[in-house]
């Protein structure tokens, strides 16, 4: 579904398959829209019509349920960090597991970088997943 236009069928019927109608909000500038599906724990992020970006909500956050459903790449919802790393290699990049200033506490994360996306998961306190998005390049 990422980089699908909202007018693509699988889009239009997403709200029907998971049974559940999105709240729908445009950023402060308007450039970017999100489908937020609470019950469900995805967010989708639209940029000039085209899915940008979907996020799952492993863990409830961000008034978010935790989402149960598949995950790409085989990663599983009750994965921790050094299995998932194990399974897909060495992450193209990595950070936070550390306390911020400003900020609080930022979750460990790891990007990989495929040839037509970018996944970036982010880890709890206890090195569960927290997070997954999807991101396009």
């Amino acid at each position: 579904m990422l980089g699908c236009s909202k007018l693509d069928r699988r889009f239009v019927l997403l709200a029907q398959e998971i049974n559940e109608m999105p709240d729908v909000s445009p950023d402060t500038l308007g450039e970017r829209i999100y489908y937020s599906f609470y019950s469900s724990g995805i967010l989708l992020l639209l940029e000039n019509n085209i899915i940008e970006q979907i996020t799952f909500f492993i863990e409830p956050s961000e008034g978010f349920t935790g989402y149960i459903g598949e995950l790409p790449e085989g990663i599983k919802l009750k994965g921790k960090d050094l299995e998932i790393i194990e399974i897909m290699g060495t992450p193209t990049s990595s950070g936070g597991g550390k306390p911020d200033m400003l900020l609080g506490y930022i979750n460990r994360w790891v990007k990989y970088v495929r040839d037509n996306y970018i996944l970036h998961i982010e880890f709890n306190k206890r090195n569960f997943i927290s997070k997954l998005s999807l991101m396009l390049k």
